[in-house]
């Protein structure tokens, strides 16, 4: 998650840009001063999102206040079902990942450069063979 604000603390977490905008507007509709903070790729490049998620972020001293006007605690909104499920595949490390899609991203990877190679290779022999009779 990026770094809040100096000065402000999380108050709450939701799944998508809307529903913290949404959030952080209520807040300012109570006269408490918030920010949503998240990933700016996720609106642009969702597939680039390294940690999915906006964080509403208040001051310190309002943190109560703005508790009560959302009328929940921050564990109680989390990310859904799918969202979680999306996050744990694509967090896993490749040795941990079946044998079979490690086997073949292997195959995929040697099988672009190992045709190259023997195109370039077999060029170079023609090249060589015709430069010196």
């Amino acid at each position: 998650m990026p770094q809040p604000l100096p000065g402000m603390v999380p108050v709450a977490e939701y799944g998508s840009r809307f529903d913290a905008d949404l959030a952080a507007a209520r807040l300012t509709e109570y006269g408490i001063e918030s920010a949503v903070v998240g990933d700016p790729a996720a609106l642009v490049a969702p597939h680039h999102v390294t940690d999915p998620g906006f964080t509403v972020v208040v001051l310190a001293e309002t943190v109560d206040d703005a508790r009560e006007v959302l009328g929940f605690q921050p564990s109680d909104q989390r990310l859904t079902p799918s969202d979680e499920l999306d996050d744990a595949y694509h967090h896993r490390r490749f040795a941990d990942r079946p044998r079979w899609v490690r086997i073949m991203t292997w195959m995929l990877l040697l099988a672009v450069p190992i045709p190259m190679a023997l195109a370039a290779f077999g060029l170079l022999v023609v090249t060589v063979a015709r430069l010196f009779p």
